[in-house]
């Protein structure tokens, strides 16, 4: 069951698809929801510390607070429009740190939600995706910038590849399963199974079968200059998907968090909610 949800607040003007939707996932799944505010500190290497003074950086952490306070604002606006049961967490740092802190925080909670990163209004969102995944060992829901439709998991797509990552997925995404009229799992045939004669999936379905969960399998197959992510877009527009659940791919360094290529695509380019786990 998902009781207990964590959101990422977007710092600046403007309204918040991924507040909006983790309000409406709340209220759907009769959840708690704390909302985490970021007032964002400059990151100057030590070396430039003298370059800046006292009073340049007192405005930049008011400015940051005061972009900080809106965001609150408008999560508490939201929240009792629904009369969604909430509070708030407040994190001062610079982007990667209080990334990093989000990911610790995020380890306490059934699910973390994050908006996509917006080209046109700079933010954390990526990092602070990337560091829910590595470093939480919980799920993260990615919204999409432009989201208009409220939660819901009537139709959920599985894009399955016999992984770990991706069993790590299905297994977090259990609790929104349940809530499915239509749960699809998509194998994409890059020519590279070593298992021609097997039906792609099969295990999978049975495995949902047995927690009274029936699946659609599908095989599908690239056309020409069609890659992974632009057969899963594809299919999420024809069938009318309401979430893809899928398995994050990349790997963790030193704290420097690397996302493998079919991942980053998806997140890049997602139209619909996007569930990772790792």
């Amino acid at each position: 069951m998902i009781k207990d949800i964590l959101v990422s607040l977007r710092i600046g003007e403007g309204a918040d698809t991924a507040v909006d939707y983790a309000v409406s996932a709340a209220a759907a799944l009769k959840a708690h929801l704390t909302g985490v505010a970021i007032s964002y500190e400059i990151d100057i290497p030590p070396i430039y510390t003298e370059a800046f003074s006292t009073d340049f950086l007192e405005t930049q952490r008011a400015e940051g607070q005061k972009l900080a306070e809106r965001a609150v604002s408008y999560f508490g606006e939201a929240t009792r429009s629904l009369g969604v049961n909430a509070e708030i967490r407040s994190i001062d740092g610079t982007p990667g740190g209080a990334a990093e802190q989000i990911g610790i925080l995020s380890r306490l909670y059934d699910l973390t939600i994050v908006g996509q990163a917006d080209p046109d209004r700079p933010g954390a969102e990526e990092v602070i995706a990337e560091a829910v995944l590595f470093d939480s060992g919980r799920p993260v829901l990615l919204i999409p910038v432009n989201q208009q439709k409220p939660f819901s998991a009537k139709r959920i797509l599985v894009a399955w590849d016999g992984g770990r990552a991706s069993a790590r997925a299905v297994a977090e995404a259990r609790p929104l399963l349940a809530h499915a009229d239509l749960v699809e799992a998509v194998v994409v045939d890059t020519g590279r199974s070593k298992k021609a004669d097997a039906l792609p999936g099969a295990d999978l379905a049975r495995h949902l079968a047995r927690h009274e969960k029936t699946v659609e399998l599908r095989r599908l197959v690239p056309a020409s200059g069609e890659g992974i992510v632009d057969v899963l877009l594809r299919e999420v527009a024809a069938r009318d998907i309401d979430i893809v659940v899928m398995g994050g791919y990349g790997h963790s360094r030193l704290r420097e968090f690397v996302l493998g290529g079919v991942t980053r695509d998806m997140l890049e380019r997602m139209t619909v909610p996007l569930f990772l786990a790792h």
